[in-house]
């Protein structure tokens, strides 16, 4: 019993930084990391349908055997390295994007916006791009 204790006790303390946050704690944080308004909605609906808004997402390995990893779902095989040292195109560590403080993630998901548009990830182009997009007025 001690052991299954210890065990949970543990969990608890690796899982501390992840969250999930709800639609307007998500609209407040990416303005903060200084993403335009004109386009939040669209960016809402990205979020919303590639990690459910939860920051410490990592996908099931894709075809090619990449992961995509937290709130934007931001693949290693070209943004982020899997080792203890940042690299790759966003110079940052996959686990760095896990975290519940945003900000290497936003400038990440910044940076393969400017290159790709919304058109780098698939739970926008599938499910947002024509369609409804969510309602964030009272955020």
């Amino acid at each position: 019993m001690k052991w299954v204790l210890l065990l949970c006790a543990l969990g608890l303390l690796l899982h501390c930084e992840a969250k999930q946050l709800s639609r307007c704690q998500l609209v407040q944080e990416l303005r903060r990391n200084g993403f335009p308004e004109n386009k939040m909605r669209d960016r809402v609906c990205l979020v919303e349908n590639e990690s459910s808004r939860r920051t410490d997402i990592v996908s099931r390995p894709n075809s090619d055997g990449s992961r995509d990893y937290g709130l934007f779902q931001i693949n290693d095989r070209y943004w982020c390295s899997n080792t203890s040292q940042p690299g790759k195109d966003c110079n940052v560590t996959c686990k760095q994007l896990l975290s519940d403080n945003i900000s290497k993630s936003a400038a990440c998901a910044k940076k393969i916006y400017q290159r790709h548009g919304f058109d780098a990830w698939y739970g926008w182009k599938n499910n947002c791009r024509g369609k409804p997009l969510p309602d964030i007025n009272s955020c």
